[in-house]
C-alpha cells in the first residue's frame, strides 16, 4: 500500500470518527451564542475564580473530545468570557466527561478515576488563573478581545436610533463557527494522519521504560503526535501498562494525550493566540508530568 493511499485512508477514517463530535460542538457553540442570555454569561461565566470553577465543572459534565471543545469555547468567548474562564473549560472538557470517567473506572480502576477527576478540576482552575493573569497584564497581544453584543446607535449606519440589531439566528452562527474553526480541524486531522502513517509500529513502544525519568518524559511527549478522542486514551494506557509502563508515567500519558496532541494545539491557537499556545502547551506538559509523579508516589 502506498503512503498516499495509507494517508488518505487514515485521514478519512479519523475525520469520519471525529466529525460528529466537531459538528456537535459547533452546534453547541452556536446555541450558546444565540440562546444564552448575555446577562447570564456576564454574571456566571465572564471572569474570576468562581467563573473559572464553573467553567471547569461545565467542561467536565459536557460530553465530547477536543474537537467538540473548541467550538464550545468559541461560543463562550463570543459571549464575553475572559481567557481564564475559556482556558479552564478548554482543559477540563477533553480531560473528563461522564462517559470517560465510567470507562476509566471500568478499565483502570478507582484510583485512576479519582485522580483524573481531581486533576481535571485543579488543573483547569490553575491554567485559568494563569491565563487570567496574562490577559489582565496584556501579555497576550496576538488575540482578539471577545466580540461584544452589537447595538444600534446614532451614526452607526443601522438606520434606527435606539433599536437593537435583529436577533441572531442559529444556522448563520453555526456556519460562521464552522468556517472559522473548520480549517484548523482539517489541518489537525491531516497532520495526525500523516504522523500515524509515517511512524513505524514499534517506534514509540521501543523507548518507553517503566517508571524512570525517561519513562515520564516519553509518556508526556508520546501524546503529542497522537489524536485520542472520547476515551481512546484509556485502553491505550492499559496496553502501555501491560507492556511494563508504571502507573505514574501511565497517568502522565493519560492526561497529556488528550491535551497536547497536535490537532488540539492547532485548534487552540484560534482562541488563545500563538503566545498563549506556548503557555498552554507548557502548562499541559508540566501539569501532566507533575500529576503523574504525584500519582506514582501515592498509587
Amino acid at each position: 500500500m502506498s503512503y498516499f493511499h495509507a494517508f488518505a485512508k487514515e485521514f478519512l477514517s479519523l475525520t469520519w470518527l471525529v466529525l460528529p463530535y466537531f459538528l456537535g460542538g459547533a452546534a453547541f457553540g452556536a446555541a450558546l451564542d444565540v440562546f444564552l442570555k448575555p446577562e447570564f454569561a456576564l454574571k456566571h461565566l465572564k471572569g474570576g475564580w468562581l467563573s473559572m470553577t464553573k467553567a471547569a465543572v461545565l467542561g467536565m459534565v459536557m460530553p465530547g473530545c477536543s474537537c467538540a471543545t473548541m467550538p464550545m469555547a468559541e461560543g463562550l468567548r463570543r459571549k464575553g468570557a475572559d481567557l481564564g474562564t475559556v482556558t479552564s473549560f478548554l482543559l477540563a472538557s477533553p480531560l473528563v466527561s461522564p462517559q470517560t470517567l465510567i470507562l476509566t473506572f471500568a478499565v483502570l480502576g478507582w484510583k485512576f478515576t479519582l485522580a483524573r477527576l481531581l486533576a481535571a478540576l485543579l488543573g483547569a482552575i490553575g491554567v485559568g488563573a494563569l491565563f487570567l493573569k496574562l490577559e489582565r497584564a496584556g501579555a497576550l497581544p496576538d488575540i482578539q478581545a471577545p466580540a461584544a453584543e452589537k447595538k444600534c446607535c446614532s451614526g452607526c449606519g443601522c438606520g434606527g436610533g435606539a433599536e437593537e440589531d435583529e436577533p441572531k439566528k442559529f444556522w448563520p452562527v453555526f456556519v460562521d463557527i464552522l468556517k472559522e474553526l473548520g480549517k484548523y480541524f482539517l489541518l489537525g486531522m491531516a497532520i495526525a494522519s500523516l504522523l500515524t502513517v509515517l511512524l513505524p509500529p514499534g517506534f514509540i513502544m521501543k523507548y518507553i521504560g517503566s517508571s524512570g525519568p525517561l519513562a515520564y518524559l516519553a509518556s508526556a511527549l508520546l501524546g503529542v503526535p497522537l489524536y485520542v478522542c472520547e476515551g481512546e486514551e484509556i485502553p491505550l494506557t492499559l496496553s502501555l501498562m501491560k507492556l511494563g509502563l508504571g502507573p505514574g508515567p501511565a497517568f502522565t500519558f493519560l492526561l497529556g494525550s488528550v491535551g497536547t496532541c497536535i490537532p488540539t494545539m492547532i485548534m487552540s491557537q484560534k482562541l488563545i493566540g500563538r503566545r498563549g499556545l506556548f503557555f498552554y502547551a507548557a502548562w499541559w506538559l508540566l501539569f501532566s508530568l507533575g500529576a503523574g509523579l504525584l500519582f506514582g508516589l501515592l498509587a
